[in-house]
């Protein structure tokens, strides 16, 4: 290859590097500074709604309206958005101009059956999971919209729950109850006193102060369990080491941290991700940005297994854990390294 034809191959694949980072860039900047909207999912022709392992999305608002048309292919409009009933987005005008400052808009392109595309239009469906969206009742998509009206698809809420191929969404139903004493790890060296750190080896820590970290940039808390006494004042001291996700610790009756986590996209940022009055939610912190620490205090409940869970959209597959109060009367002791 000559000299010439190797500058050019390098120049190419320098610019394909280029563009590839700047659009990682331009989602990351939406993520984490837009405005995050419920949109509803309009109904799909089976047939057309798989495209390998994509599903392929169409909105309620994609429909144009007749004050509008006609409407040429590839003729873009701007939907000013107004939050509805349930926390739905619906569209309130569509307008051919950029909208005033200080409107919630999305833009779409007209295609050729005559409805709008916003760039939010595929999902990523593992293969064999598909029939999940195929055979439920309600989708909705969450998505950030930035102030350009550009979006971004965060993830699908189907009946209610995130998308999770992985696992079937939690039972709705009550609490656990401890039916055994709850021993803690095997081989746990506790210092004296009744607060420790969490570490990554044992995941247990004192009966009444918690220091809870992340994982990094995944998704995921550091630790899986937090062993407590009941009848005392819990502190959870909540520290978000990552450097690009917001989270927060929410503790919840058992086999509930789905379904708070569905009706805390509802509640939405204003009520940092969680349900207000929600008697399943036992206490929460605030959204603790990247870098930030959160606090939250709260009387331990009575002995049982309970779960903590970040509910920011899509967190709460992976970011979850349980909080076990143990009962007193089963005097159960860590047990020290020999």
């Amino acid at each position: 290859m000559s000299r010439t034809l190797k500058i050019a191959f390098w120049a190419t694949v320098l610019g394909q590097i280029i563009l590839l980072l700047a659009f990682i860039a331009v989602k990351e900047n939406t993520l984490h500074t837009g405005t995050s909207v419920l949109l509803q999912v309009a109904p799909i022709d089976p047939p057309s709604l798989f495209q390998g392992y994509y599903a392929t999305l169409d909105y309620e608002i994609a429909a144009l309206p007749d004050y509008v048309r006609p409407a040429t292919q590839g003729e873009s409009f701007y939907v000013v958005l107004r939050e509805g009933p349930e926390g739905v987005w619906q569209a309130l005008e569509y307008l051919r101009e950029n909208p005033v400052s200080g409107e919630v808009f999305i833009k779409g392109t007209v295609n050729s059956r005559g409805r709008l595309e916003f760039g939010i239009d595929t999902f990523f469906v593992p293969e064999g999971t598909g029939q999940i969206i195929e055979r439920s009742s309600d989708v909705k998509a969450l998505v950030f919209v930035s102030s350009s009206g550009s979006a971004v698809l965060e993830d699908l809420i189907v009946d209610g729950f995130p998308f999770d191929p992985r696992r079937p969404p939690d039972d709705r139903t009550g609490q656990d109850k401890i039916t055994q004493p709850q021993r803690p790890p095997e081989r746990v060296d506790l210092p004296p006193g009744q607060s420790r750190p969490l570490s990554g080896k044992d995941g247990l820590v004192g009966v009444d102060a918690f220091d809870v970290d992340v994982n990094g940039d995944a998704l995921e808390f550091r630790h899986r369990f937090m062993f407590a006494l009941p009848d005392v004042e819990i502190t959870v001291i909540f520290n978000n080491s990552s450097a690009v996700n917001s989270h927060n610790l929410v503790i919840v009756q058992s086999k509930t941290k789905d379904a708070v986590a569905a009706e805390g996209i509802t509640a939405g940022p204003a009520n940092d991700w969680v349900p207000p009055s929600d008697n399943r939610v036992i206490a929460h912190t605030r959204l603790v940005g990247p870098g930030e620490t959160g606090e939250v205090r709260f009387p331990a409940p009575q002995p049982g297994i309970y779960q903590f869970v970040c509910t920011f959209p899509g967190h709460n597959s992976t970011m979850f854990g349980d909080f076990i109060v143990i009962d007193r009367a089963q005097e159960i002791e860590p047990q020290r390294k020999p």
